[in-house]
């Protein structure tokens, strides 16, 4: 398949369900990393992506929530994905966001496609379209996150 122009539009609705589908998959492969997330959801408000979910620490959930910002990157080759924020009950912040990614970084260290900058990781849009046997003809113009959806263009 050749992708040369796309629209693309996701309501919350859309990405919390491949949220859902996607814990299913951790539950199955990992039950116990399972068991310490819960409730996860997405939630797209002033220009960011946020994900909410409750981590088990100890007796009680504990909120956590990160915030991720999206943008086209290596003229619209690329995706970056920041993680603008950490929070989880009253810390967190830029430096719990500097963490997780050094974590994410070790992560996807000699993974194709996949580089970590900070807190921003960067994927190599055309990487991961081969991986399903797409080939694209075009760049990514935008990203948009919109109360209640995220747009992005690519041509």
């Amino acid at each position: 398949m050749i992708i040369s122009k796309i629209g693309l539009t996701l309501t919350e609705a859309d990405l919390n369900k491949v949220v859902e589908t996607a814990f299913a998959k951790i539950g199955e492969a990992n039950p116990e990393a399972a068991k310490k997330l819960k409730s996860p959801k997405v939630v797209l408000k002033d220009g960011t992506f946020v994900f909410k979910c409750k981590a088990s620490m100890g007796i009680l959930p504990v909120p956590v929530e990160a915030r991720i910002e999206f943008a086209p990157a290596k003229d619209g080759t690329a995706l970056d994905v920041t993680l603008t924020k950490v929070s989880m009950m009253m810390m967190g912040g830029a430096a719990g966001a500097s963490a997780i990614m050094g974590q994410v970084a070790t992560a996807v260290a000699g993974k194709p496609g996949l580089e970590v900058n900070g807190t921003t990781l960067t994927v190599d849009i055309a990487t991961f379209a081969k991986m399903r046997d797409i080939t694209l003809g075009g760049k990514l113009n935008y990203v948009e996150v919109k109360s209640g959806s995220l747009a992005l263009d690519f041509s």
